[in-house]
């Protein structure tokens, strides 16, 4: 609903289940209008209802169409429904003579409206979104859908009646393309891949035709593409088309560059439309082929799948060696990952991301850190003193040279802070890398002959080591702003569970019935929330996150995490004995 009105397209609602005795089209329609768009009226009304509903009225046409053996029969209004028809009517023709000063003329001064005048107001009504049209029925039994199907072919706005699309010509100003320009351009909306012919294209036309064969020009990437196989889908048929025309919606096959978003049109007059913009994904799951073919086959695999679903991601965690995927819930990431096995033969198990902590200073020591060794030969020297700080979060890691006087030769210096940037990677407290610091060298000594580049880099490895376990080393966590829209009437069991998550609630807003709490969570508590989520709301609230900050990880969990870092360090010495 949000992104129709963002993007000013024409909105319908479709209420399903009529044939149920929980269903309340007058309390429905009432809903619609205080809590989506007040501009909803029936177009519909239901015969029967619960299990006796058995049809539906067209308040437009004034046509009953009763359900018998799944095909529905023409009728006559129904008596006992009259009365509703003429005053679903009623607010139908106040919508329509609301969008026309001339309409809005003669039906307050009594005239009735024609059928063409009722047409052309609604269909300029929905086009402007100034009229919302609401059907009843049951798609289950197919009650009232056909009709709903056939109101959208004769009384929906044509692409004619719709307001023009925008682009961006080459020069870089805006233009408007429509079923009247007779220039052809049009816009990739989606992508698939079919075992039988390759990857597809679906594609909406804007402007002017294009037929089998033609050659096309791809503004976003910049190519030429020929349209060498033209079809359109109907449910899982595909059916072979000459020719495309403004308006319509097609699919291509075999295009060589062209993915989702993509802009196409004549080179001579090129045009680009903005592209799509997708929700980001809010789940993440980390994936391990089950063999070596699994391994090998697991990147092209996913290369696919993020080139027809945008919504879906794939990266490398380097820190950890993992491959993390991402979508916009679990039953998506279910979905992709069943299509990596279906269509490419690839075969994974999922687990737990691993959280990216991080180690900090509390306080500020200077430490000696000494390299000595002697083996009959040339031997290995090195010597520093270096001064370790804590900096404010979020600064980093700074490295200053305070030497004077020579006591280590300047060309040694590079290889101290090499060691210490070495040694940070994996922190003395639980083997996360090292943030938010400053490191000094301040003194030290060499040797004219054993000293080395080597020699340096193993003092500095070793003073920073030293450094960090005397400076009250402690575990940070990254920590997500969280926002929750849900219906007011979940928002005690959602901030309950943002508490039991270590949560703290920043604020509230509302939007209509529809409530938005914000807050920061630690990553590690959110591992399936969308899950609870869903389940705690009844698949009624959505959520967004992004990373905020790092924060101190409390004690008590710290101490758990730093003990298993141990068992872990000590696990393969044991298994050597």
């Amino acid at each position: 609903m949000n992104y129709a009105v963002e993007n000013k397209k024409p909105v319908a609602f479709f209420i399903n289940k009529c044939d149920s005795d929980r269903v309340d089209v007058d309390k429905t329609i009432g809903l619609i209008r205080e809590h989506l768009n007040p501009k909803a009226v029936l177009i519909q009304a239901p015969i029967g209802s619960g299990p006796n509903f058995k049809g539906v009225a067209d308040v437009l046409n004034m046509k009953a169409f009763i359900s018998e053996g799944g095909k529905a029969k023409e009728a006559d209004v129904p008596a006992d429904v009259a009365d509703k028809v003429k005053e679903y009517r009623t607010s139908v023709l106040d919508a329509v003579a609301e969008n026309d000063e001339a309409l809005m003329e003669k039906y307050l001064n009594g005239g009735d409206l024609t059928a063409a005048e009722l047409k052309t107001g609604f269909v300029k009504g929905v086009a402007n979104s100034q009229i919302v049209p609401v059907f009843v029925g049951s798609a289950l039994k197919g009650i009232g859908s056909e009709g709903f199907l056939q109101m959208l072919c004769d009384w929906f706005p044509s692409p004619k009646d719709m307001p023009p699309a925008i682009g961006k010509n080459d020069a870089g100003a805006e233009e408007q393309r429509s079923p009247a320009n007779a220039d052809f351009s049009a816009f990739v909306f989606k992508a698939a891949s079919d075992p039988g012919i390759g990857d597809v294209c679906f594609f909406r036309v804007w402007s002017g035709a294009v037929a089998h064969g033609d050659d096309v020009y791809n503004t976003t990437k910049r190519t030429s593409e020929r349209m060498g196989h033209l079809f359109g889908m109907r449910g899982k048929t595909r059916e072979e088309v000459e020719k495309v025309f403004a308006g319509d919606i097609a699919c291509v096959a075999k295009l060589k560059s062209t993915g989702i978003c993509d802009s196409l049109s004549t080179k001579a007059r090129s045009i680009h439309f903005d592209p799509i913009k997708f929700p980001e994904p809010m789940v993440s799951l980390a994936v391990f082929p089950k063999s070596k073919a699994d391994q090998d086959k697991i990147g092209n695999g996913f290369s696919k799948l993020m080139a027809i679903d945008p919504t879906f991601k794939m990266h490398i965690d380097h820190e950890f060696n993992e491959t993390i995927v991402a979508g916009i819930g679990e039953i998506h990431l279910d979905l992709m990952l069943e299509r990596l096995h279906e269509r490419y033969g690839v075969e994974v198990e999922v687990g737990k991301p691993r959280i990216p902590y991080r180690e900090t200073a509390r306080k500020a020591v200077k430490v000696q850190g000494k390299y000595k060794k002697q083996s009959g030969g040339r031997g290995q020297y090195g010597d520093c003193w270096i001064e370790l700080s804590p900096l404010p979060p979020g600064s980093g890691f700074q490295f200053v040279n305070s030497i004077f006087g020579g006591s280590i030769p300047s060309k040694f210096v590079p290889s101290i802070e090499k060691g210490v940037r070495d040694a940070m990677q994996k922190g003395a407290l639980a083997g996360y890398p090292v943030v938010d610091i400053k490191v000094d060298v301040c003194d030290g000594s060499y040797h004219d002959v054993d000293s080395s580049d080597m020699a340096f880099q193993i003092a500095g490895s070793m003073a920073f080591k030293i450094a960090e376990e005397q400076a009250g080393a402690v575990l940070l966590e990254p920590i997500m702003n969280v926002e929750v829209s849900a219906p007011q009437s979940f928002m005690g069991d959602i901030t309950s569970d943002i508490s039991s998550r270590r949560g703290k609630v920043g604020g509230m807003d509302s939007a209509g019935d529809v409530s938005i709490v914000k807050a920061q969570i630690p990553m590690a508590e959110l591992y399936k929330y969308s899950t609870t989520l869903r389940s705690m709301t009844s698949g009624a609230a959505s959520h967004t996150m992004s990373f905020d900050h790092y924060a101190q990880v409390p004690s008590h969990i710290a101490a758990k995490m730093v003990e298993e870092a141990k068992k872990a360090k000590e696990a393969p010495a044991v298994e050597k004995k």
